[in-house]
């Protein structure tokens, strides 16, 4: 008689503070290609999203939070090792520094393996931004708390390259596995009028003021342009900000929101746009990273601006789609004529190198690595 417990799926958590259920990177991309091979159960905990769960291999486990209420997101953690203990996975993946001791903890209970994915140099993140002594003893707890995590953590999961020579605790025991672009059915694009779009997390940052001027001096020389912005805000007097820009201006379209905007809203937006906007300005912080909508606008050959002579620049034009700039002095004319012949920009018909199936294939030979 077989066994009735050999066809059981194995469980796996992807556990998460802030980030929603239907975060893109934890539901979209690694809890769906796991959830592909038919051989695991993924539960996901996390804030409250926007999207249900319809496939029977995925289920969510949800929590309300806010991110300035900071004595909840210290007891939510409690809550999220109550939920963890009850799963009883045979790997937790957690997505955040601060479930680094519940990770601890679940594993000597339940003596599953633990994967943390890390989203970002965290302690650069804190250290960085307006340093004080208070913030850089913040960032040196992070950054003891992720070291000391070499000695339970199975392995690494690294959403930049740049994190394996930044983040010495990773050491060989690592596997990046980047934001690329998840498949999505494109339709053809109208040329006229020109649809100019800002996706994404929106901030100061993420350089949406100088995509505001941008679409600024574009409109000067074609009056029909229009411009979308789509994604998250955090601050609430850039929000208003923005308000004010499209009272003073009916063609810029607002789609924001407090809370992440869900992400099949986002592939809509860009099916819809005639150029993209990367607005960043290199900082210690970003130089060495990779927008992950670099990636998708290249994918879906959607022409985009960015930085002239940075990383962003060189590997959007060797995937295609970057009109590198100069943000603080560019030629909208220059722009506009580029745009009328955007089939010479994408030489390569499917850039594999931009693609999420390209990195989903290392996060299933990771979990075999990891016998689970």
């Amino acid at each position: 008689m077989s066994n009735i417990y050999s066809d059981m799926k194995k469980k796996i958590v992807i556990a998460s503070v802030l980030k929603p259920v239907d975060d893109v990177r934890s539901y979209w991309k690694l809890s769906q290609s796991i959830a592909k091979t038919n051989k695991y159960e993924v539960n996901i905990i996390g804030n409250e999203g926007k999207k249900e769960s319809y496939d029977n291999n995925i289920k969510f486990f949800s929590h309300s939070l806010k991110r300035t209420n900071w004595l909840k997101r210290f007891l939510i953690r409690e809550l999220i090792l109550f939920k963890i203990l009850k799963i009883k996975p045979e790997l937790l993946v957690v997505t955040t520094h601060e479930l680094l001791n519940t990770a601890l903890i679940v594993k000597l209970f339940c003596g599953c393996k633990v994967v943390y994915d890390v989203q970002e140099n965290y302690s650069l993140n804190i250290s960085a931004i307006s340093p004080s002594i208070v913030r850089n003893i913040a960032a040196a707890i992070v950054r003891l708390k992720e070291n000391l995590s070499r000695h339970f953590v199975s392995q690494f999961w690294l959403a930049e390259k740049c994190y394996q020579t930044q983040l010495n605790f990773v050491s060989d025991n690592s596997l990046v596995i980047e934001n690329k672009a998840i498949e999505h059915a494109i339709s053809s694009r109208s040329k006229t009028p020109i649809k100019l779009l800002f996706s994404g997390t929106i901030s100061e940052y993420g350089g949406i003021r100088r995509a505001i001027n941008l679409f600024e001096t574009l409109q000067e020389l074609d009056t029909e342009i229009t411009l979308e912005i789509i994604g998250q805000v955090h601050d609430h007097k850039l929000e208003n900000w923005l308000e004010t820009q499209k009272e003073n201006n009916n063609s810029i379209q607002l789609n924001i929101s407090k809370s992440p905007i869900p992400y099949d809203l986002i592939l809509e937006a860009i099916s819809r746009s005639n150029l993209g906007i990367i607005g960043y300005k290199p900082n210690v912080v970003n130089k060495d990273k990779m927008p992950t909508k670099l990636y998708e606008y290249s994918r879906y050959h959607l022409p985009y601006v960015v930085q002239e002579n940075t990383l962003w620049s060189k590997t959007g034009s060797d995937l295609g789609g970057a009109i590198p700039i100069n943000f603080d002095n560019f030629e909208g004319e220059h722009i506009l004529k580029t745009l009328k012949n955007t089939d010479s920009m994408f030489k390569n018909p499917y850039p594999i190198e931009s693609t999420w199936e390209h990195e989903s294939q290392q996060l299933i030979n990771s979990l075999k690595s990891l016998n689970i």
